[in-house]
């Protein structure tokens, strides 16, 4: 998945007319929800609620796919250093020679796995249904610090600058059969990428720096926000929402209900 894509399904989506604290309240309820109440069923839910979510926000499968894949695979990691123990253990299991599973253990990886999942479900709502710009802006109108807004500005246009310097030089080197070698070839080229990223990286940090010193750039850059017709979340939405709180507060699990 490229960098931008997540960026450019929230641009293309309808719901990007939708006010951002609107998705922010949508995804952070979500969040909390997955995170504090019980993974059965509560967190099942609230993975269904937020892939009919994005499905409602004309998100392609194949991307959100594609951004879970990256989390999984931490998910997944997380999960089996919760499960699987070192040495010996009291109670039934299995075990492969110094390698054990407590037979406890596996529902505390399964919960884990249904947190997680849940929570990073949640979290894609927002990112793929609000640009960068849209949630920068809606920050500054929360009166956010603009030296805080500016970094984060910054931050994010680096990535696109680092992103792209580390597909030019990995073209270059494909271009001069570059990866063709045994292992010391590939991790000697894997050094060259990084070092060359890293130069390039830092050339476009300073030209960026000299063209906002000439522009007289003190605090912060002056942008006019966008203009446009804004729609309310769909109200199926919010009924949804209100009914997976109340199965989590009725299933036991929220610390609210205890």
């Amino acid at each position: 998945m490229r960098v931008s894509g997540l960026d450019d399904a929230a641009w293309d989506s309808p719901w990007r007319r939708i006010p951002v604290g609107q998705k922010v309240a949508l995804s952070l309820t979500l969040v909390l929800v997955a995170l504090l109440a019980r993974p059965i069923p509560t967190s099942v839910l609230v993975g269904v609620m937020a892939v009919a979510s994005l499905a409602a926000a004309r998100i392609p499968l194949r991307l959100v796919r594609s951004a879970v894949m990256i989390p999984a695979a931490f998910i997944v990691l997380g999960a089996l250093s919760a499960t699987v123990t070192l040495g010996t253990f009291d109670g039934p299991g299995w075990r492969w020679g110094v390698i054990g599973i407590r037979q406890a253990d596996v529902w505390i990886g399964i919960h884990l796995v249904l947190h997680a999942t849940a929570g990073t479900l949640a979290v894609l709502v927002l990112a793929m249904t609000a640009p960068m710009v849209d949630i920068l802006t809606w920050l500054r109108k929360l009166h956010i610090p603009a030296p805080l807004i500016e970094i984060a500005s910054l931050m994010y246009r680096m990535i696109f600058t680092a992103w792209n310097s580390l597909l030019r030089v990995r073209q270059a080197q494909q271009q001069r059969l570059g990866g063709a070698g045994g292992l010391r070839k590939t991790l000697a080229e894997t050094g060259q990428l990084v070092g060359a990223v890293a130069v390039r990286t830092w050339l476009s940090s300073a030209r960026l720096a000299d063209g906002l010193a000439i522009r007289g750039h003190e605090s912060s850059l002056a942008t006019l926000p966008s203009r446009r017709t804004g729609s309310n979340m769909p109200a199926w939405v919010w009924v949804c929402v209100v009914i997976i709180v109340g199965v989590a507060i009725f299933a036991g699990g929220a610390p609210w209900s205890r």
